[in-house]
């Protein structure tokens, strides 16, 4: 009898038994599996989500800075020829914008900055938002021309004419759809509607107010939701932008 338990312990489990333990180890080993992969991808989207929030952040800051120094030409110099007498928007359109700063110029050192930015809403490119910094040719104007800018991105341009351009990409991933860009605001607050080759003459030179809506989507696979950071930038000097016969605030 003795002999007989000794051996009946030795037999060890049954296939059922087997097959039961690896039943419950592999549901433990998906639910392990699942819970990890959920965590991961929970991650990685607040990981996107947290760089398109700072990439947003960061582009609107950086415009709002140069925007609020838009400034007319003949406001930063002793220039009384026409040439001078210009408004401070060259462009304004839904995804573009130019306009003239007294940006990083103390005591007049360097004279108005024309800035651009613009994001490309097609090509390679597309979602890409650049800012472009040209400083003129000379700190002071020309009795003739004014402040003269050369064309530092054409071929064979001079390397003193390339280095007073700077190009730098503020964000990528910027929605070129439904949502514009910029906005263009009156003095008395109304918005004006922007044809699709910018704003006329006539409405540059009432802009004292713009408003930066940023929309973008990170590229990670975790794809997540779309980030949009919005902020209305009044130029702190109507002066500075509007001509004398604008009604001011």
């Amino acid at each position: 009898m003795n002999r007989y338990r000794a051996l009946h312990r030795d037999e060890g489990s049954s296939l059922p038994e087997l097959l039961v333990s690896m039943l419950i180890l592999s549901f433990i080993i998906a639910a392990t599996a699942t819970l990890t992969i959920g965590f991961q991808r929970t991650n990685a989207q607040n990981i996107a989500r947290q760089d398109q929030v700072d990439v947003a952040r960061a582009s609107v800051e950086r415009m709002s800075k140069t925007v609020r120094t838009a400034v007319k030409p003949n406001k930063l110099s002793a220039c009384v020829t026409t040439a001078c007498d210009i408004d401070a928007f060259v462009t304004a359109g839904n995804f573009t914008m130019q306009f003239y700063a007294n940006l990083d110029n103390a005591a007049g050192a360097r004279g108005p900055s024309r800035i651009t930015y613009v994001v490309a809403t097609s090509g390679p490119d597309k979602g890409v938002l650049v800012e472009k910094v040209q400083r003129p040719d000379t700190a002071t104007p020309t009795a003739g021309a004014g402040f003269t800018y050369c064309n530092a991105e054409a071929v064979g341009a001079p390397a003193d004419c390339k280095n007073r351009l700077t190009v730098r990409r503020l964000a990528t991933g910027v929605d070129t759809g439904s949502t514009a860009l910029f906005q263009y605001f009156r003095s008395d607050g109304t918005a004006m509607t922007v044809p699709a080759t910018g704003l006329t003459a006539a409405d540059l030179d009432e802009v004292l107010s713009v408003e930066v809506t940023v929309k973008v989507r990170s590229k990670s696979p975790s794809r997540p939701g779309p980030t949009t950071y919005i902020q209305r930038i009044l130029l702190p000097n109507s002066l500075a932008v509007l001509r004398p016969d604008k009604d001011t605030p």
